[in-house]
C-alpha cells in the first residue's frame, strides 16, 4: 500500500484480546496530564518482570513534542535511578509522519507541493535501551521488564488533529485508524509467558476531533475500552472533568477511575460527592513548576498513587473477565428464551453480549482466549437494525434527555409533549 492510500472503504473487524489489562487514557481536556499519567502507570507496572506497551494513535507538535518518546525516556531514567534487580529492555518506535513532521525527523528537504504528496509517509523511527541490573550478567537469558512505546501517526504542528491535516495533509481515515491500532494492540502481545499490560493514550480531551474530525469518544467507541479519565485539578476543572465523564459514560464507556493532579482547590471532593463513590477518585501530589531532578522526584513521591491505580485497573479488569465467563452458565439457570428448546442449548452456544455499536455487537468469546469481538447483528428486528454509531449516540442523548425531563409519566388523563407528538 502506498504512503498516500491510508483510507478504507469498510470498516474493520476489530477484536479486543481479554488475555491482559488493555485501557485507554482520556483527559478532561488537553494538558490534564496524559503522558504523566501513563508515564508513571508504567513505573509503577514494571516494578515486576512485566511487558508495558504504550500506543500513542494520534500525536500533534512531533517530533519536539512526541509522548511516546516521553514515557520511554522518563520511564528509562526511573529504571536507572530505582537500581531494580533485573533488567529492563525499553523501545519507541514512530510509525507514520506528515511530510513537514517527515522532513524535520529524517533531516531531508522535500518539497511536498512539487511532489504531490501530502499523504503520511513512513518515518521509520525507532530508539532502544537496554539497561541492565546491577550484579546481573549481560548474558543472562532471564526475561527481566520490557516497555515498547509506540506513535502510530503524527503532524508537526501542535494543533487540534484534525486542523494538522488541513495544513500538512495526511489524511487519514477513521477506518484506517483504527485497523492501525487493531495491527499494534494485537503486535504488542506477549507469547514468552511475561504479564503485559497495554495503555493507549488519546490526544486532547474526550470530545477533541481526531484526523479526520470524528470526535475521539466516537472514534474508538468500537473498541469500547475500558477507561481511565485524567480529571482537571485547575479553577474550572470540576465542571470540565463532568462533562467529559458524562460525556464517556453517555457512549456506553466504563469509566475504572478518575485521576486528577492537585492544583490546591479540592477539586476531589466536588468529584467524589457528585459520583457518589460509584467510581475511584485518587489525587496526585502537584507537579513542581521548576521540575527538579527532571520530574523524578514527582514520580518516585507518587508511586503509591500509581500503585493504587494499577490495583483499581488491575480488579476491575479481573472482575469483567470474570462475569463475562460466569454469564452463560447464569443466563441457563435463570433465563427463558422464548422459542427456544432450552436443553438443547449447550454452553457454549449462549452467545454474551459485551455492548453494541451500530449494526454490530460486541461479543464476548473464550475458546483459545477470551477475546471481545465484532459480530453482525443479522436477526435485528427493523428499529433496531436502523440506528448506525452516529445515530445510536443521537438516541442515547434524545432518551436521556426525556428521562431527564420528565421522568416517569402515567398516561391517563394527562398529556405531555413527547406522548403529544407521537399522537
Amino acid at each position: 500500500m502506498s504512503d498516500s492510500s491510508l483510507q478504507l472503504t469498510t470498516t474493520p473487524l476489530l477484536e479486543v484480546n481479554l488475555s491482559h489489562p488493555i485501557y485507554m487514557i482520556w483527559g478532561s481536556n488537553t494538558d490534564v496530564g496524559k503522558t504523566l499519567v501513563s508515564t508513571g502507570l508504567a513505573t509503577s507496572i514494571l516494578s515486576s518482570q512485566i511487558k508495558f506497551n504504550y500506543i500513542k494513535p494520534v500525536q500533534t507538535g512531533f517530533p519536539l513534542d512526541s509522548d511516546s518518546r516521553f514515557v520511554y525516556s522518563k520511564v528509562s531514567e526511573f529504571f536507572v535511578n530505582r537500581k531494580p534487580e533485573f533488567s529492563l529492555l525499553a523501545s519507541n518506535h514512530g510509525l507514520k509522519a506528515s511530510v513537514p513532521a517527515w522532513k524535520q525527523v529524517s533531516g531531508t528537504f522535500v518539497d511536498s507541493e512539487n511532489e504531490g504528496d501530502r499523504g503520511l509517509k513512513d518515518l521509520c523511527w525507532y530508539e532502544e535501551t537496554r539497561i541492565e541490573a546491577a550484579g546481573i550478567d549481560k548474558d543472562d537469558s532471564s526475561l527481566g521488564a520490557e516497555l515498547a512505546c509506540k506513535s502510530i501517526c503524527s503532524w508537526k504542528e501542535a494543533i487540534s488533529p484534525h486542523l494538522a491535516v488541513q495544513r500538512e495533509g495526511g489524511d487519514v481515515k477513521d477506518s484506517w485508524l483504527l485497523e492501525a491500532l487493531q495491527k499494534n494492540l494485537v503486535d504488542g502481545g506477549g507469547g514468552d509467558g511475561r504479564s503485559f499490560w497495554t495503555i493507549v493514550e488519546t490526544a486532547g480531551g474526550v470530545a477533541s476531533p481526531g484526523p479526520s474530525g470524528s470526535l475521539q469518544c466516537d472514534l474508538y467507541r468500537s473498541f469500547r475500552l475500558p477507561a481511565i479519565l485524567v480529571g482537571d485539578g485547575r479553577l474550572g476543572g470540576i465542571s470540565g472533568t463532568i462533562s467529559a465523564y458524562e460525556s464517556l459514560k453517555l457512549r456506553g464507556y466504563d469509566v475504572a477511575a478518575i485521576i486528577i493532579i492537585d492544583h490546591g482547590l479540592l477539586n476531589e471532593e466536588s468529584l467524589i460527592s457528585y459520583l457518589r463513590n460509584k467510581v475511584p477518585v485518587l489525587v496526585l501530589p502537584s507537579v513542581p513548576r521548576d521540575q527538579p531532578n527532571n520530574l523524578m522526584e514527582w514520580f518516585d513521591e507518587s508511586q503509591n498513587v500509581f500503585k493504587s491505580l494499577s490495583e483499581v485497573m488491575q480488579s476491575s479488569y479481573s472482575e469483567r473477565l470474570r462475569r463475562l465467563q460466569d454469564m452463560p452458565k447464569k443466563a441457563q439457570d435463570i433465563f427463558w428464551w422464548p422459542f427456544t428448546q432450552h436443553g438443547l442449548v449447550p454452553e457454549e452456544n449462549v452467545t454474551v453480549i459485551d455492548s453494541r455499536c451500530g449494526e454490530n455487537f460486541a461479543v464476548h468469546k473464550a475458546k483459545n482466549h477470551d477475546v471481545i469481538t465484532q459480530q453482525f447483528d443479522a436477526c435485528a428486528s427493523w428499529w433496531t437494525q436502523g440506528p448506525d454509531a452516529t445515530l445510536q449516540v443521537e438516541l442515547a442523548r434524545d432518551m436521556g434527555y426525556a428521562a431527564a425531563r420528565f421522568g416517569h409519566v402515567m398516561f391517563p388523563e394527562n398529556v405531555y409533549e413527547p406522548a403529544l407528538r407521537c399522537a
